[in-house]
């Protein structure tokens, strides 16, 4: 086949597959340009049956407004709820009501939910109606109306309280009447069904569909019906106080008119499709005749390259075809220069290639060398450290960059995981760190490196200095943050560093820790693997435009047998495949989650199940960390005796009863039986605030935050009893402890502001009150302390 004809076939193959497109395309425009405003029309009318429901409502309303307002019905109904009689002899009275303002349901009910009296049914009564939910809120003083199939059919209903003695529901059905007055156009023909079944008929045409074919209101389609065609649109009821589910209308619209247009346009775009793929045919055949001649005269020259004349090539033309006859004209030359001088440039570019792998062996053996001393450094600044008889920790590392110096292997990268014991406030934590430096090979290794000397320069300060030790967890484990992050804030953005930070309480199991842009923990807890966080609060260290008080310290406790498994993003980031010549990393990060879980939480099977779900292509650092792993499965029985239960229970009848001096009482008995209970130190500590005796709630409180260290809300309660007794110190301490934990807790700021007026820090308390100021400017509180604050500030500068 000739190339002519090979450009008419793929010409002729192009228009018919445009033509096929166009028309889907316009077939898909056309009906969805029907679509829309059938759709509309029938959203309109559900907003109808809405707007005259709201009439409804609004009538109900008004109605119950006169029947209780009328002298006479007020004395029926408020005799009637408490002597049934009575509403049984006023019958006709209260049945001339429900005729006068056309209610099709009146019925009372008592107090308790149960029917006292149905003026529509009056031998029907005694049911209880308390599950209902306008019921519900009429029961709690609330006027509530909704939609509601009942025995009566479907209905609007209005449930209101009935002199804080009981409730009064009345209402009206939707009937077909009601329905045929939704839609004003002839066209638009209404039905509503619940679960498939109907329950108003609006139009008489719908109620024919329904007899001759019901089949065809199952789906939303088109159809044809006594010759004529229809759109049926199903929009489900939405009301926002509907009772009534799956309440659901279907509106069949007459389309006669829409589809005699729609024949008129594809008419026009039939005819126009033909006319212009007739001329672009037309042009396409002229055009070809030229591009074919000048193709044959390059191939002829191409065919017989030593007989062909350079005039007879189509140099002269400016097109892509002009240049195709230059350029070959340009490689013949070179092609004749070549082969007249190839030997000699063989050996040249010989020598070259030699010259140059000798250099790049030399090079290669000295970056070896600086990966070498590097790795050096970097040993003993990770790996565990830590010994503890509760919590236990597991590292494994691999660096994507394996290299050998003078035949030693080793690895280098930017991941780095290190784990030692500290004691802080007396107590002995276990301090936790996985990082990944930003960068590949060495840049990466610079961060590990620096990252490594800062973080065990601060464990060993902490280790051997006293003051470093006197601090609680929260502000040990932010200073650190701090400092490591003003390290790397030196570097001016081009080494960043993603890490968790953290101390796991050996007695207790709380950890307390900071994500910095990190992969997020995963805590693997009977046989479940699952994120601790679900969002990033920080940005990675040395981001230049964060400050470091951004930090908010994370808390958790830890069980018996939990197991957590940190990890970089190069567990995240495996090769699975190739599709398409490219390559396919992995990105979801659930994916580790079911590594954990196959892998039972052990990190040797973790690795092997990784491996065969995906090839490493970045750095992959791995810590698993455990509490009390061998006493998981012991046996937990409660050995509380009867005495704990029985005045536990007087103790908090005796707090809900208000008679605070007996509930400090039970409870002190209670705690007596059992000294370590949680519940009894806490709610004991918090009547003995309440009492205003601070020094037995403060012991009581140390007591409860040395089991129960995980309690954040409790700090609040120990820092206002410190800042009661005037110990304005430690109220400081415990009321900065909680900003660590929770920066915008209100309430907690107000006390840290007052509390540092009271120790006359100018500088800090007005820190502290313009983060109040951002949060709620117009507290009166807060304006009350800015005045004490300016009155302060004026005071020290007289």
């Amino acid at each position: 086949m000739s190339i002519r004809y090979k450009f008419l076939l793929i010409l002729s193959v192009s228009q018919i597959l445009l033509v096929i497109a166009l028309t889907t395309s316009f077939a898909y425009l056309l009906q969805s340009v029907k679509n829309i405003p059938q759709t509309q029309r029938a959203e309109d009318l559900s907003r109808n049956f809405q707007r005259e429901l709201e009439f409804k409502e609004e009538k109900l309303r008004l109605l119950l407004e006169e029947i209780t307002f009328n002298a006479r019905t007020r004395e029926i109904l408020e005799r009637g709820l408490s002597d049934r009689s009575v509403l049984q002899r006023e019958l006709p009275y209260l049945q001339q009501i429900l005729r006068r303002y056309g209610l099709s349901i009146f019925e009372l009910g008592d107090n308790q939910g149960k029917v006292v009296f149905r003026v529509h049914r009056p031998k029907d009564f005694g049911d209880d109606k308390k599950n209902q939910p306008i019921i519900q809120n009429a029961l709690n003083g609330q006027a509530t109306a909704a939609l509601e199939d009942g025995h009566s059919g479907l209905g609007f209903r209005l449930a209101a309280p009935l002199f804080g003695r009981g409730t009064l529901l009345i209402g009206q059905v939707v009937d077909d009447s009601f329905t045929k007055t939704i839609s004003k156009d002839n066209r638009i023909h209404l039905a509503i069904f619940q679960e498939g079944k109907v329950k108003t008929i609006g139009s008489d045409m719908i109620r024919m569909v329904m007899n001759e074919n019901p089949n065809l209101l199952t789906e939303e389609q088109r159809f044809h019906f006594q010759d004529k065609p229809y759109y049926l649109v199903k929009i489900p009821y939405s009301g926002s106080s509907q009772t009534v589910k799956q309440l659901v209308f279907h509106v069949m619209i007459d389309e006669n008119e829409v589809e005699s247009k729609t024949w008129k346009i594809w008419s026009f775009f039939v005819v126009a499709s033909l006319v212009l793929c007739g001329i672009i045919f037309l042009i396409s055949f002229l055009f070809s005749r030229d591009m074919v001649e000048a193709i044959k005269l390059l191939t002829t020259a191409m065919v017989d390259l030593d007989q062909w004349k350079p005039e007879t090539l189509p140099t002269h033309r400016s097109d892509e075809i002009g240049q195709m006859g230059r350029v070959f004209v340009e490689m013949k030359e070179e092609l004749a220069e070549h082969q007249n001088h190839l030997e000699e440039m063989v050996h040249q570019r010989t020598r070259e290639l030699n010259e140059t792998l000798s250099e790049m062996q030399k090079l290669k053996e000295k970056q070896d060398g600086d990966y070498f001393l590097t790795s050096l450094l970097i040993k003993p600044l990770k790996g565990s450290f830590a010994k503890s008889e509760t919590v236990s920790i597991q590292i494994f590392e691999r660096q994507m960059k394996q290299f050998q110096f003078r035949n030693k292997q080793s690895e280098i990268g930017g991941d780095l995981s290190v784990s030692d014991s500290i004691y802080l406030m007396g107590k002995k934590y276990t301090v936790f760190l996985n990082a990944d430096a930003m960068g590949k090979s060495i840049q990466g290794a610079g961060g590990a490196l620096v990252m490594g000397t800062v973080f065990k320069s601060i464990i060993t300060r902490t280790q051997k200095l006293r003051y470093m030790q006197d601090r609680h967890p929260e502000r040990w484990l932010k200073e650190c943050f701090q400092e490591v992050h003003n390290v790397f804030i030196s570097f001016d953005g081009h080494m960043l560093l993603s890490a968790i930070l953290g101390l796991v309480d050996e007695e207790t199991g709380t950890l307390y820790y900071i994500n910095a842009e990190h992969p997020w923990i995963v805590l693997y807890r009977d046989g479940v693997a699952s994120f601790l966080e679900n969002e990033h609060s920080l940005r990675k260290i040395g981001f230049t435009e964060m400050s470091g008080d951004e930090v908010v310290i994370q808390i958790y406790p830890l069980r018996p047998g939990d197991v957590l498994v940190l990890g970089s993003d190069g567990r995240d980031d495996l090769f699975v495949g190739q599709s398409g010549g490219n390559r396919m990393i992995n990105d979801d990060e659930t994916v580790f989650l079911k590594h954990v879980s196959e892998g039972n939480g052990d990190l040797t099977e973790i690795c092997r199940v990784m491996m065969l779900f995906g090839e490493l292509t970045d750095d992959l650092s791995l810590m698993r960390i455990s509490f009390l792993e061998e006493v998981a499965h012991a046996a937990k029985e409660s050995t509380k005796n009867n005495t704990y239960y029985k005045m536990l229970g007087e103790g908090i009848q005796s707090y809900r009863d208000g008679e605070w001096n007996h509930a400090i009482y039970a409870l002190e008995i209670a705690l007596e039986s059992e000294p370590d209970d949680l519940y009894c130190l806490r709610e004991l500590s918090k009547l003995y605030m309440k009492s205003k005796d601070y020094e037995k709630a403060i012991g009581l409180a140390n007591r409860y935050l040395q089991l129960n260290p995980g309690d954040t809300d409790f700090l609040f309660y120990i820092a206002y009893a410190h800042k009661q007794k005037r110990d304005f110190v430690l109220a400081t301490d415990y009321a900065e402890r909680l900003r660590y934990r929770d920066p915008k807790n209100f309430n907690n700021l107000l006390l840290l502001a007052e509390i540092l007026m009271h120790r006359r820090d100018i500088e800090r308390s007005k820190e502290v009150l313009l983060a109040l100021q951002e949060m709620s400017p117009e507290n009166p509180k807060l304006l009350k302390l800015k005045n004490f604050w300016k009155k302060m500030v004026t005071t020290s500068v007289t």
